[in-house]
């Protein structure tokens, strides 16, 4: 294996620095045995021809890579604590808003309290609602670079499928279109639980890259 050689496996190994625990810890070693091994040949070899700058031109490039490989370790391991943090402010927040939306219209619902009237109630859950898509949406865009497109993208779909039911709970007459009222809140219920796991599996899938 050359100086040369050494390079190229190295290059080709922190390309993929999405999975730094498989990859960086095997490089060390590899440029630990390696490049003892390139000055070890060099030197015997160099008995005849090598000169000292051969050997120290090999050294400073063994180093070169242990630092370059030692500066991309250490931004993925920032790079996957920031993503954590991430994830622990967005899932409390999902939580709360998938509970809120399916407030909106429960299949089982309640009686009216005392001194309530169903537009009280229907705005009571509707604020709750606004706060709770709120308050997701401003964590979901606001920390958008930090985490891939593929899970922003799930996130879109599970605030927008929120976002219609609402819509469905303000706007349809519960009175006027019974059979309608209920079904379409039977069926969102169903995609928003749907999103909540595919959103999860996403997530999780994203995380076990980091194993």
């Amino acid at each position: 294996m050359t100086a040369e050689q050494l390079q190229q496996y190295v290059d080709a190994a922190l390309k993929q620095r999405d999975q730094f625990s498989l990859v960086f810890y095997p490089l060390t070693i590899v440029l630990s045995i390696g490049g003892a091994w390139l000055i070890s040949y060099v030197r015997e070899k160099g008995k005849n021809l090598a000169t000292k700058e051969d050997i120290s031109d090999i050294t400073q490039k063994v180093e070169s890579i242990k630092t370059d490989l030692a500066t991309k370790q250490h931004f993925s391991q920032v790079r996957y604590e920031r993503e954590m943090k991430v994830y622990e402010e967005l899932w409390p927040k999902l939580c709360v808003l998938r509970e809120a939306v399916l407030s909106l219209r429960p299949v089982m619902d309640s009686g009216l309290k005392p001194g309530e009237t169903e537009e009280t109630r229907k705005q009571a859950r509707a604020q709750k609602f606004g706060d709770a898509y709120m308050e997701l949406s401003k964590i979901a865009e606001h920390s958008r670079p930090f985490y891939p497109p593929e899970i922003w993208s799930e996130l879109r779909n599970l605030l927008d499928v929120c976002w219609g039911e609402a819509v469905g709970f303000r706007f349809t007459d519960l009175h006027q279109d019974f059979q309608k009222y209920w079904d379409d809140a039977l069926a969102n219920s169903k995609k928003i639980t749907d999103q909540v796991n595919k959103l999860s599996e996403v997530i999780r899938s994203r995380l076990s890259k980091f194993d």
